[in-house]
């Protein structure tokens, strides 16, 4: 999607008059997630509605916490890209009142769609998906911990109640109120929220929508919950594991396929516990790529502390029914589909579909056999007893799991020729910075011992 028609961008127009902004967001997310936008003033926005934001291609060579990486592809002489509006993304922002927001494709200064845009390899996938007679719903739900911060600067749970308990939602009633409306209005539709495991911890599960809207949907909604917090005084953290001693924010996701007009589904059938025989194959094809699927759903140090065996976060590569020890879950519902429960909040959930989707067209092609599920639980289990069962473990590092996504043909390809190589080259280079820090821990256990 490199250029829109102009009666859609008449019709965004329209809409952008009639809310009356002072200004329009436009926003793109980079490898690593990270909401990038420009400030539009309202006498520019009909020009940027067509030409974009434009940003420095050197943008994309920064890591999380803003540090260049050696050896940038994209150096000082890389040039311009243009974060161009797709017009189906355009709200107003409920919690900024006079100012919309718009997600976009990022295109080269001709107007193309650029191979590095995550949307645009999202895109490329659900077309091959297509070609094969078939669309994908997928939904998100994503955890996160709500913090205080001390005046020593330390972040402090919000609370401490029970997990799963009416009062944390009791407590937090107002903020959670805001959340929901504010998401509401930007055409997110929640099917629930409810208190996790941690300490001022929470969880909100997503309608099930198209790949696209799905992704989008996700990043509207850290976004919101940030802001809702920020105001309020108090941090919101989709860190995958904020303490060692603490439950771990994960984002899993449910995949189910349908027809191409996205009407009928096609998921259900007579192969393995309901599924049809083009979802086990799907399935069969995300175990097999699983370990570079990671690389792209979990691609940070921080991952690795989260997913492990016996955690309630998947260690293993394997699949079964209501299980929540494996890596692919099948629910238990009317509705069959398949739950991937070893993503996070550090990955691009562009890319990170884009992943799962390669590999399970993959799985079709090559009509490839999940196996049988797993019985029990699979995190507890010896070593011995899951290689009987045939179990892999997953990645047990971000080093090991970056290092699959290249020597994965399937899902390198899918990333794209940009996107692939500097997700990796990115996410290195921040496995580089944190093993040359020296931390507290190193110094109470070292300093005065040797």
């Amino acid at each position: 999607m490199a250029t829109v028609d102009e009666a859609t961008i008449k019709a965004l127009q329209e809409r952008i008059d009639a809310d009356n902004l002072r200004g329009l967001w436009i926003v793109f997310h980079d490898y690593s997630a990270r909401a990038c936008a420009k400030w539009i003033p309202r006498d520019s926005i009909p020009s940027a509605l067509h030409r974009g934001g434009v940003f420095a291609r050197a943008n994309l060579n920064f890591t999380i916490d803003d540090h260049q990486v050696d050896h940038p592809r994209f150096a000082a002489d890389s040039g311009d890209m243009f974060a161009v509006p797709d017009p189906v993304t355009y709200a107003p922002i409920p919690y900024r009142p006079g100012f919309g927001r718009v997600l976009s494709h990022l295109c080269t200064e001709t107007g193309e769609l650029w191979e590095g845009c995550p949307r645009g390899q999202l895109e490329h996938a659900l077309g091959r998906l297509m070609d094969r007679g078939f669309s994908v719903q997928a939904a998100f739900e994503p955890e996160f911990s709500l913090y205080s911060r001390a005046p020593d600067g330390r972040h402090l749970p919000l609370d401490h109640f029970a997990m799963y308990s009416v009062d944390r939602i009791d407590a937090n009633a107002d903020l959670l109120d805001r959340i929901e409306t504010a998401l509401r209005e930007q055409g997110l539709r929640i099917i629930q929220l409810g208190t996790e495991y941690g300490p001022g911890q929470l969880e909100l599960n997503l309608h099930h929508e198209s790949a696209m809207k799905s992704a989008d949907d996700l990043v509207t909604l850290r976004e919101t919950v940030k802001a809702i917090a920020r105001d309020a005084g108090i941090v919101a953290s989709f860190m995958p594991k904020p303490f060692a001693d603490a439950a771990g924010n994960g984002v899993h996701v449910h995949l189910s396929l349908w027809d191409t007009d996205g009407t009928t589904s096609r998921s259900e059938g007579d192969g393995p516990l309901g599924l049809s025989t083009e979802m086990a194959h799907f399935m069969a094809g995300v175990l097999a790529h699983a370990p570079a699927i990671c690389g792209v759903s979990a691609p940070t140090v921080n991952s690795y502390k989260r997913l492990l065996p016996g955690s309630w976060a998947p260690g293993h590569i394997a699949w079964g029914s209501g299980n929540r020890a494996v890596l692919v879950r099948v629910p238990g519902s009317s509705r069959r589909r398949i739950e991937f429960r070893a993503g996070d909040h550090t990955s691009n959930p562009y890319l990170f579909l884009t992943a799962l989707i390669a590999a399970g067209i993959d799985g079709i092609d090559r009509q490839l056999d999940p196996g049988p599920p797993v019985e029990g639980d699979i995190g507890h289990m010896s070593i011995a007893d899951v290689e009987r069962m045939g179990g892999r473990f997953l990645p047990r590092t971000a080093t090991e799991a970056l290092n699959a996504i290249e020597n994965d043909d399937v899902v390198m390809e899918a990333l794209g020729p940009v996107c692939g190589p500097e997700l990796v080259r990115i996410k290195r280079y921040e496995i580089h910075r944190y093993d040359t820090q020296v931390s507290d821990w190193e110094r109470d256990v070292y300093l005065e011992r040797v």
